[in-house]
């Protein structure tokens, strides 16, 4: 999956431009609700691609450290005009450079559907990890759209999901993509949180997300 990325470094943000009315919709109530949760906060942005929700939050962030473990995404990322000062960071999100506690604000966009199910909580144990009690926390993901994004691929015994992609340059990539219901990301991220509840967990046609506080 780490080459897949690396590959689709440049045609990456193509997808947050498509014509499609409700898509445009849900990412503009998102992007809204992002700098509402995080204003004069020094937030993490975990697995950040090329920087494009770090540059949206940046416009209400105090400070913003940007972690992706891909160089060609953050040579974009580097690229990018911030509002608010913003640290490039290259690391495993899964064994992140940070003393315990450092931010008060935490974001992963797009990040958990390619985390496999069995690593969930080593991911969301170093994520909490490094934010401070009463944090707050943003995180978004893909609703299954049938017939969007590559076709839907299962394994015998694998309780995982993937997709099959198919890049600009022609070449096909088969990435885990894990899709979740409102039950099971309460259940995921109710053991971090210091309150959760089923409302907290939005969902549209296209995207879902959830904000909660880091207990």
């Amino acid at each position: 999956m780490e080459e897949y990325y690396r590959r689709r470094a440049r045609e990456y943000e193509e997808i947050y431009f498509r014509d499609e009315p409700v898509r445009q919709k849900e990412l503009i109530e998102i992007s809204t609700k992002l700098r509402d949760v995080f204003r004069g906060r020094r937030v993490v942005d975990l697995a950040c691609g090329t920087g494009f929700w770090t540059k949206v939050l940046s416009e209400t962030a105090t400070r913003m450290t940007a972690v992706d473990i891909a160089d060609e995404m953050l040579r974009i990322a580097e690229n990018k005009n911030y509002r608010c000062p913003v640290d490039i960071c290259r690391s495993d999100a899964f064994c992140l450079p940070f003393a315990d506690g450092v931010f008060d604000g935490g974001m992963a966009n797009f990040w958990i559907s390619h985390v496999p199910k069995a690593q969930l909580d080593d991911f969301l144990s170093e994520f909490h990890r490094v934010l401070e009690s009463g944090a707050r926390i943003f995180v978004v993901d893909n609703m299954y759209v049938h017939g969007v994004g590559g076709e839907l691929v299962t394994r015998v015994g694998d309780q995982n999901t993937y997709k099959m992609r198919k890049l600009n340059d022609g070449s096909e990539h088969l990435v885990l993509k894990n899709y979740y219901s409102v039950e099971e990301l309460v259940a995921l991220f109710g053991g971090y949180a210091a309150k959760l509840r089923r409302d907290d967990v939005s969902c549209g046609k296209c995207y879902w997300h959830v904000a909660y506080e880091n207990r």
